[in-house]
């Protein structure tokens, strides 16, 4: 038995959710469905655009193409609209908790600072995409996910697992790709207000409208929150406020050509806390201080699709800007870095069939994309010149599908760079869904690369940080394999999947720099996943990761819970009009770093136990009420060494939409 197998089923709260699976599963295994659960196409992954049909708004096909998660062999999971909106999650941070592999790390609480760690890797190892475009800030390479607020979004794809092969640099731990929703369907307005905890206010509305020749959807969403006290010792609360504006929309000029934009701004202001050593505690905390941040992001791309010979050849050009804008005022003084990132590319797809050699259907695409990063530190103490640095890349997919069962995907990307050596990346997957037994076995394996963050090159901070410019990019080489089980009747799945990586040449933090450490950091772990439809009316989820993630001297990686997890209970009632959500997320033990000693000591993390509720009730066809209460046991825990998280919240709101009836007619118009 493998060592993260036997921590798994020795230890206390493993053998517990072990055994909750069990039996739960159990007596679901003789049952019979009233109706399976849905399918999930995942757009992200792969380079192979999917084929477009035409659907509605949200569901597989014209809106989203894709390919259906049981023809990958990449370990998915996938957040739909439907349960945001019934969880009424606030910002994409929170809707990525305790998901399998997947962990969360805030600062304080909504606003501040938002990591998302995949399978044991850092923050800038998860790749961003929103509507295809790079969210990544190439200043750290990471995304704070307290940008994104979620009352446009129609679904998020977690794919775990080293994906440089398609995406080239960051994809080391995962790809999140995000869609937002789009214009297609009668015209329709929608417009919600909320507030509650933490004096706390949000509004957001929407207009859409849109037929198969040209649709079209805006939004604005706009939170603000006087915050709470931050700091363990400190008497100060820490406002924030978050406005963004976006647009999205597409047009068929002639049979076979699609044209999509979209464009998405957000500006956010933070108030936070300075960190500063307790002599009674002997730790860094956060202590009281009027630091503050001004963020702007833009993120703006466009494609041109063209499908020819009945949708078997594909081609894709498309342009893609991401620009963010960080300014900050501290103790220290005042600082601004802007990233820039640019990429520009050309895809095709070409799909074909061999009937006679093994019943069999074949997919190719290549993609050639450019893509140059900038980044410009502007301080007293910095030299304010711009870098640049660029990459070609040259990719090549290979997908297959045989005797309508077996799955199989290689890719293989090279890198031109102008700043580091090239590099060449590749995976490979299976998939094998058996539905007479109700199993799918799956496996992928893979290396993958982490250029440095451009900040940690070349950036600085008075008296607290200097970059360095000799670190080398990050490599890593992974597998993971895996067992889905569809229980009798298709609406109950469970999921099981290893996955282990070792990471060379990552980046830590000495002293007042970063360098890279010497040796190869191991990362391995167990992801299950259940979901299931309990009746017509009841949904049942649950997830559970165990995680070994340890540096090259064997010293447990920070942030990183040994244990996570969490189930979740979703009940719709009287006729479909009220949704009612209960969750409980857990999250281990875990390790973080002291800076108030030199060098840094270790502390640990005690482990706790988030409960949240809300409900939701459709007083008309065109309002909704709704409330959530976050933290519902009042817990008391850090996420951070040093920095206290929100208490219990109660938030409550009114939805209201409004339908133009004379363009249902319109909108179907093809």
């Amino acid at each position: 038995m493998s060592t993260a197998l036997h921590s798994v089923t020795s230890s206390k709260f493993g053998r517990i959710i072990w055994l909750g699976l069990v039996c739960y599963a159990a007596p679901l295994a003789s049952a019979t469905a009233q109706q399976v659960l849905p399918g999930i196409v995942v757009s992200g992954g792969t380079l192979d655009p999917g084929v477009i049909a035409p659907t509605g708004e949200g569901q597989p096909g014209r809106d989203t193409p894709g390919i259906p998660t049981e023809r990958i062999g990449s370990s998915v999971t996938v957040v739909s609209g439907e349960q945001l909106r019934a969880a009424k999650v606030r910002d994409a941070g929170e809707a990525l908790r305790s998901l399998p592999g997947v962990h969360v790390s805030q600062q304080a609480g909504p606003g501040s600072l938002t990591n998302v760690r995949i399978r044991g890797g850092e923050a800038n190892h998860t790749l961003v995409l929103i509507d295809g475009i790079e969210a990544n800030v190439n200043s750290d390479g990471a995304f704070d996910f307290s940008d994104l607020l979620v009352d446009d979004i129609e679904r998020i794809e977690v794919i775990r697992g080293g994906h440089s092969g398609i995406y080239g640099s960051k994809a080391i731990g995962g790809v999140i790709n995000i869609i937002t929703k789009s214009g297609r369907g009668p015209i329709t307005a929608q417009a919600a207000v909320d507030g509650g905890g933490f004096r706390t206010r949000g509004v957001a509305a929407r207009v859409s409208g849109g037929n198969d020749k040209a649709w079209l959807s805006g939004s604005a969403q706009y939170r603000r929150s006087e915050g709470f006290n931050v700091a363990p010792r400190g008497s100060e609360n820490d406002p924030w406020w978050n406005r963004t504006l976006a647009l999205k929309g597409g047009f068929r000029p002639i049979a076979g050509v699609q044209v999509d934009f979209s464009l998405r701004h957000t500006k956010k202001y933070v108030s936070f806390d300075q960190e500063q050593f307790n002599a009674l505690t002997g730790l860094n905390e956060a202590t009281d201080a009027n630091n503050r941040s001004l963020s702007e992001m833009f993120l703006g791309g466009a494609q041109v699709r063209w499908d020819l010979f009945k949708g078997a050849f594909t081609q894709i050009l498309r342009a893609s800007h991401n620009h963010t804008d960080l300014n900050s005022v501290t103790t220290f003084g005042q600082t601004q870095n802007i990233s820039t990132l640019t990429k520009y590319g050309y895809l095709a797809t070409y799909r074909f069939t061999t009937p006679m050699l093994l019943a069999a259907r074949h997919s190719i695409s290549g993609l050639v994309e450019k893509e140059t990063e900038g980044f410009t530190p502007r301080a007293s103490f910095t030299d304010g010149r711009e870098r640049t640095r660029e990459r070609l890349a040259t990719v090549g997919e290979y997908r297959g599908e045989y005797l309508r069962r077996f799955h199989f995907a290689a890719t293989v990307r090279h890198d031109d760079n102008t700043s580091y050596r090239d590099f060449t990346t590749w995976r490979t997957s299976i998939s094998v869904p058996v539905p007479e037994v109700g199993i799918r076995p799956h496996a992928s394996v893979g290396t993958s690369v982490a250029l440095p963050g451009m900040f940690e090159q070349f950036g600085s901070i008075l008296g607290t940080f200097t970059g360095n410019p000799n670190l080398v990019p990050e490599e890593s080489f992974g597998w993971d394999a895996g067992v889905e089980f569809t229980l009798p009747g298709g609406k109950t799945k469970i999921d099981f999947t290893y996955f282990h990586a070792n990471l060379k040449n990552e980046i830590r933090g000495f002293g007042n720099t970063l360098s890279n450490l010497q040796g190869e950091s191991q990362r391995q772990g167990i992801e299950i996943a259940l979901k299931s439809q309990l009746t017509t009316w009841l949904y049942f989820g649950a997830s559970y990761t165990f995680l070994d993630a340890e540096e090259p001297s064997g010293k447990q990686e920070i942030r990183r819970p040994r244990h996570s997890g969490k189930a979740s209970v979703t009940a719709k009632f009287h006729e479909g009009r009220g949704t009612f959500h209960l969750a409980a997320l857990y999250n281990g033990r875990m390790k973080d770093d002291n800076f108030g000693t030199f060098p840094a000591t270790v502390v640990t993390l005690n482990d706790y136990v988030l409960v949240n509720a809300a409900v939701s009730y459709k007083v008309h066809s065109n309002v909704e009420v709704f409330a959530r209460v976050q933290n519902l046991l009042n817990q008391n825990y850090q996420e951070i060494s040093g920095y206290n998280t929100p208490g219990i919240a109660a938030y409550a709101g009114v939805r209201f939409k409004f339908v133009d009836p004379s363009t249902l007619a319109w909108a179907k118009y093809r």
